[in-house]
C-alpha cells in the first residue's frame, strides 16, 4: 500500500494541466477530481481515500462534478470515465446535463487490492476536451495477519501464578499484557480484545485504536485489564484472546486463547470500627460534648484495621439522607476525614453512626452520641427601642427587628422569630415575624433582618396598652425543622411606653 508521500507523488504524475492561449492571455483548465461518496474520511498517517469493504461487494457509486461552459444545444458533450487506463462508462449529451447523468458506477469486478486511479474526461459542445484531477483510491482486502504465536503475554508471575488480589494491590489495581506484533499495523487498526467466564463466551473488555504515534514507534499498546472488571467476572479459569479488524472493515482470525487462574475477590473481612478523637470514650458509643468545639472534626481508619493502600474508601458520619449526614470521599489510602463542624449541629442530642467503607465493604459501626447543642447569641434587637422600653410614638408603621447570627450556625437550621405579649384581658396577642426560615449563606455571616427587611408591624401594638411587657423570641431548629425547642432561644423583653 501507498504511505502519503507515495500517494502524493502519484498524484502529480496523473495531474494533466491544458494550456491555451488567448489574446496574449494564458488560462488554466483543471477539472475537480471525482468523489465516491463511500471513501472513508482521511486520518493523519493511515491509507489515502480508503474504501470500506462493505463498499466493494456492489458497483462503486461515483459523482462527477458538473463541468463549466456546458451546452448540449450546440453539439453533443462526452463524459468517458477511467478506471486506471480503462474505460468503465462513456455518456453522450445532446440536452442539458442532470444531476442523474453525473453518477457512474464502477463494476464490483473491477474492485480489486491496490491503489486504482480514477478520473473522468470530458468533451464539450465546442470540441474542447479535459481530463479531470485523478482520484487515487486505496482498496485493501487483506485482512490483519496474526503471528503464529499470537496469545497475549501477561507477565510470567501471572501465567504461572494467576491473577490475585495480592498481584492487583501491588500493580495499580491492573493487568497489563503485552500484544504479540501481528503482519503490517496500520493507523486506525481497532484491536478488540476480550475476558470470558466461559470459553468462546466473547465478553468484550475494550476496543483500542492505533495512532499515527503508535505505527511511528512500532510498538502496540499494552492491552489493560482493570481491577474492577476482573472482580466483576469473578474468580476462576478466565479465557483471554483478541482479534484484530483494519479501517477498512477486514477482520483478523481470533487469537489464541490464553488461560488464566483468577482469585481476585478479597476474602470476607470484618473491618473495626472508625476513631473519632474528639469525642469521649474507648467502646462501641463514644459521647461528643458539643458545646466546646471550634473547629472540624477528625475521624480516622485505624491503620491496623485492615484496608489496602490502593482501595477507594470513604467515611459516612449519620445516616445517609437525613439533615446533617455527610459522605466524605478520600483518595485510596486515605486514613483521615475531616467533618465539617456544620454537619454537627444537625444531630444535637441524638446517637448517629459513624462508620467508613473500603471496596463498598462497610466497617463496624461507631455511635456517637452528641450533647445537647445549645446554641448562643444576643437576643432579638428592635431598631427603634431602647435597653429596656419602646415608645409608641417611635413605632409609626412598625418596627424594624434584627437578629444575630451565633455560633456553628448553618443552612441546616430554620428560625422563626415572634413577638407576643398578654393584653389588659389576658388574651394573647402574637405576631410572627420570621415563620420557619431557612438559613441562606449571606445570613450565616450577617445575620436576620439587615437593611430593615424584618418588619413588626403597627397593629400588633394597637392591642396593647401602654406600660405592657412584650416578648420577641428567636426559636432555631438545628435540624431542617424536624424538632423544635420548647421555647426560644434568644429572647428580648422590652416594656411599650406612650
Amino acid at each position: 500500500m501507498l504511505n502519503a508521500q507515495g500517494w502524493f507523488t502519484k498524484l502529480r504524475t496523473w495531474l494533466k494541466v491544458m494550456v491555451r492561449s488567448s489574446g496574449g492571455r494564458r488560462e488554466l483548465l483543471i477539472l475537480k477530481p471525482p468523489h465516491v461518496p463511500q471513501m472513508l474520511e482521511n486520518v493523519p498517517g493511515g491509507q489515502m481515500n480508503l474504501l470500506p469493504v462493505s463498499a466493494l461487494k456492489d458497483p462503486l457509486r461515483v459523482e462527477v462534478p458538473m463541468w463549466l461552459n456546458s451546452d448540449p444545444s450546440k453539439g453533443k458533450e462526452t463524459l468517458t470515465l477511467f478506471w486506471n487506463t480503462d474505460v468503465v462508462e462513456q455518456r453522450i449529451f445532446t440536452a442539458p446535463v442532470t444531476d442523474a447523468d453525473l453518477i457512474m458506477h464502477v463494476p464490483a469486478s473491477r474492485l480489486g487490492e491496490g491503489e486504482p486511479v480514477l478520473k473522468y474526461w470530458v468533451e464539450i459542445f465546442s470540441g474542447t476536451s479535459e481530463d479531470s484531477a485523478p482520484l487515487i483510491l486505496t482498496i485493501d482486502r487483506q485482512a490483519p495477519i496474526l503471528a503464529s504465536d499470537n496469545k497475549v503475554q501477561p507477565p510470567p508471575e501471572v501465567v504461572t501464578g494467576g491473577v490475585t488480589v495480592v498481584y492487583l494491590e501491588q500493580n495499580g489495581d491492573e493487568l497489563l499484557a503485552t500484544l504479540p506484533a501481528y503482519d503490517t499495523p496500520q493507523v486506525g487498526d481497532r484491536i478488540s480484545y476480550y475476558w470470558d467466564r466461559q470459553l468462546g463466551s466473547d465478553e468484550l473488555v475494550d476496543v483500542l485504536s492505533l495512532t499515527q504515534a503508535d505505527v511511528a514507534a512500532g510498538t502496540l499498546p499494552k492491552l489493560k485489564y482493570g481491577g474492577e472488571m476482573i472482580r466483576e467476572r469473578g474468580d476462576g479459569p478466565r479465557f483471554l484472546h483478541y482479534r484484530v479488524d483494519d479501517r477498512a472493515g477486514n477482520q483478523s482470525a481470533a487469537s489464541t486463547v490464553l488461560q488464566l487462574t483468577v482469585a481476585a475477590t478479597p476474602a470476607p473481612r470484618t473491618l473495626s470500627w472508625p476513631n473519632l478523637p474528639a469525642a469521649k470514650g474507648e467502646e462501641e458509643t463514644i459521647v461528643l460534648e458539643t458545646g466546646s468545639l471550634e473547629k472540624d472534626l477528625e475521624a480516622l481508619i485505624p491503620e491496623d484495621a485492615g484496608v489496602g493502600s490502593l482501595e477507594p474508601v470513604q467515611m459516612q458520619w449519620g445516616e445517609p439522607g437525613q439533615v446533617g449526614a455527610v459522605t466524605i470521599q478520600g483518595a485510596p489510602g486515605t486514613r483521615s476525614f475531616m467533618v465539617p463542624l456544620k454537619h454537627v449541629p444537625a444531630h444535637s442530642g441524638k446517637t448517629i453512626p459513624l462508620y467508613y467503607l473500603a471496596s463498598g465493604d462497610m466497617s463496624i459501626k461507631r455511635q456517637v452520641r452528641l450533647t445537647v447543642f445549645r446554641p448562643s447569641a444576643p437576643g432579638p434587637q428592635i431598631t427603634e427601642a431602647g435597653s429596656q422600653y419602646l415608645s409608641l410614638k417611635d413605632v409609626g408603621e412598625g418596627v424594624h427587628v434584627t437578629q444575630d447570627a451565633w455560633g456553628l450556625i448553618s443552612t441546616d437550621q430554620r428560625v422563626t422569630i415572634r413577638a407576643f405579649a398578654y393584653d389588659a384581658e389576658s388574651q394573647l396577642q402574637e405576631h410572627i415575624v420570621l415563620d420557619q426560615h431557612a438559613v441562606t449563606e449571606p445570613e450565616m455571616l450577617a445575620g436576620f433582618g439587615q437593611g430593615g427587611t424584618l418588619i413588626l408591624p403597627r397593629s400588633f401594638f394597637d392591642t396593647l396598652k401602654a406600660d405592657i411587657t412584650f416578648y420577641v423570641w428567636t426559636t432555631v431548629s438545628l435540624d431542617g425543622g424536624q424538632t423544635w425547642p420548647e421555647s426560644g432561644n434568644f429572647r428580648t423583653s422590652l416594656t411599650l411606653v406612650p
